[in-house]
């Protein structure tokens, strides 16, 4: 039968550098089904106009420090600890496809092309032929089958307790898969999914050696072996992750000699590390210091579009919010105008597309009243159920933009007629509260989404899922509205996801976005912005606009 061909010979080079961008200090890593062990893991263990690479120059070798969130010394895609953990897994593995942030168009990496069939239920995926693993085996559909299972099967016996499964969700959709030939997989899928390229270039997607997976098992995110631009070397929990460049990376060695994942958790030191040039570059940078940053010759400031969503999450299985009302209320309640100026500096935007940030396509502004401020409709609401003294609770982290958007949220509530009790939470500790339904004060939940694919689907199509982690997990709506309701948002997404980009999807995902805060309301959104990307002015290279959404592409990179 006929058959659509993806296979763009100019995608045979080292990734393009480019894109949009994403904002957060600690999170979930954009997305999606993380399981409740992680709490158990989380508990132990000048300026540029460009949004896309700064130009390649200045000498080969050296080493590239980047500042990170936190090192838990696990790096797995399977397993989210922290985003500098992933960023490793993301430097060590590639997977079939990529995205590299000048556009959301999935491109070939491991593999070198698609097929699809007629119907859009089956893939078959062309892969590279002889690229080397880190271990020295030689990358094969084998690799590939084995890296999906472990995604696709919670009982894996591969899978380290609390296992995240980032592309779970792909994984309900696959009716089979198949390691057709050494140099060919196929993918079979129950229903029609045009995003799947895309989806695959999530970090969850990328791909292990599978002699590796067989040989340390639940512990292989202690020896990653993948096929990327560098290869793990060591790691020190709560400090460091040291990466070298591998010289049998198929696009060609890196420029760079080594990688290094920082754990910097102290804002002021991030701000003097990177003027005297001890970190390299970062994505953590303090918003109240970006204007000072400026103005110091010793950095390069990067201008990045706002694509990431500051949120406050509601558990509907809350007593004190199961009333649509008294969510309704608390959205209406929120003063955007002072988060952005006082927590985000100005660095921002007000929330006027909903859900989706201005730098992804779907975005529509007609949606801006969802998020207007209006404290006489909340106090009115609040009134109607007989909600007004009710005790909430807030809990945020301890960090960035958290604690004064907590405090401006707090005293918002508080004005209509809530009485607050508010927790700061340390920043380590934080993501083990917010993914246990079981915690006292899992009701009001400072957060943030980054879209680590830069499309509407793995943003909305993510918090307005009622089977995502979003829906199901942090504010079980997904279990406690009717079946009907649910099944609604998960067809209309599913329709979204595989209408291409233009007026006709964007206004579906309008209607999904309306409906969603009308009937649902389970995501207050405080406001858009993006991760401030800066970088010692030697340093040359970086994609910029990936590094701004948590990915890290840094085989380009150079240190004067």
């Amino acid at each position: 039968m006929p058959q659509e061909k993806f296979d763009p010979v100019s995608q045979l080079t080292p990734p393009a550098e480019g894109g949009l961008s994403r904002r957060t200090v600690i999170q979930t890593a954009g997305a999606l089904g993380l399981g409740a062990g992680v709490l158990a893991f989380l508990s132990a263990c000048g300026v540029s106009s460009s949004t896309g690479s700064t130009a390649v120059a200045g000498a080969k070798g050296g080493t590239l420090t980047l500042g990170v969130d936190a090192t838990a010394g696990v790096f797995d895609p399977a397993f989210y600890s922290s985003l500098g953990d992933w960023m490793v897994v993301d430097s060590v593995c590639r997977g079939l496809t990529k995205i590299t942030f000048d556009s959301n168009e999935p491109k070939p990496d491991l593999a070198t092309g698609w097929t699809i069939s007629d119907d859009g239920l089956t893939y078959v995926f062309s892969l590279r032929k002889n690229v080397k693993m880190h271990d020295g085996t030689i990358f094969s559909s084998a690799d590939v089958l084995r890296s999906y299972q472990r995604q696709f099967d919670p009982k894996d016996v591969t899978l380290p307790k609390g296992a995240s499964r980032q592309i779970a969700s792909v994984g309900l959709n696959v009716a089979s898969m198949t390691a057709t030939d050494a140099n060919t997989f196929t993918m079979v899928l129950k229903n029609k999914d045009m995003r799947l390229p895309a989806r695959l270039s999530d970090v969850g997607g990328r791909i292990i050696s599978a002699a590796a997976i067989e040989k340390y098992g639940a512990d292989i995110g202690k020896h990653l072996v993948g096929s990327g631009p560098f290869s793990f070397v060591s790691a020190t929990a709560g400090q460091q992750a040291v990466l070298a460049a591998f010289p049998g990376y198929w696009a060609g060695r890196p420029k760079i000699d080594r990688l290094v994942m920082q754990q910097v958790q102290d804002q002021s030191t991030i701000i003097s590390s990177l003027i005297s040039g001890d970190i390299s570059a970062t994505q953590f940078t303090p918003f109240s210091s970006v204007a000072q940053l400026k103005a110091n010759k010793a950095v390069t400031v990067y201008k990045t579009p706002d694509g990431a969503d500051a949120i406050l999450m509601m558990d509907t299985r809350k007593e004190s919010l199961k009333e649509l009302e008294v969510r309704q209320a608390i959205n209406l309640a929120i003063d955007r105008k002072a988060i952005l100026n006082k927590a985000f500096y100005g660095a921002g935007a007000v929330p006027k597309g909903y859900c989706i940030p201005p730098s992804q396509a779907g975005y529509d502004d007609s949606l801006a009243a969802i998020s207007v401020q209006n404290v006489a409709k909340a106090k009115a609401l609040l009134a109607k159920v007989g909600a007004v003294g009710r005790t909430v609770k807030l809990i945020s982290a301890s960090d960035s933009w958290h604690v004064t958007a907590a405090q401006i949220i707090a005293q918002n509530l508080t004005d209509i007629g809530l009485v607050v009790v508010s927790e700061s939470v340390s920043p380590a500790s934080y993501a083990g509260r917010l993914f246990n339904p079981a915690d006292a004060s899992h009701e009001l939940m400072i957060w943030e989404r980054n879209s680590y694919v830069p499309d509407p689907d793995n943003m909305i199509g993510s918090l307005a899922s009622p089977t995502s982690v979003y829906g199901n997990f942090l504010s079980g709506w997904g279990t406690t509205y009717p079946a009907d309701q649910a099944a609604f948002f998960a067809t209309a997404l599913a329709t979204a996801r595989n209408t291409k980009d233009g007026p006709d999807r964007t206004a579906q995902y309008t209607k999904i976005q309306q409906k969603f805060a009308d009937e649902v309301m389970v995501v207050a959104m405080l406001g858009n912005f993006t991760n401030p990307v800066v970088s010692s002015s030697k340093v040359k290279g970086i994609n910029v606009a990936a590094l701004s959404a948590h990915r890290c592409f840094m085989e380009m990179a150079t240190v004067n």
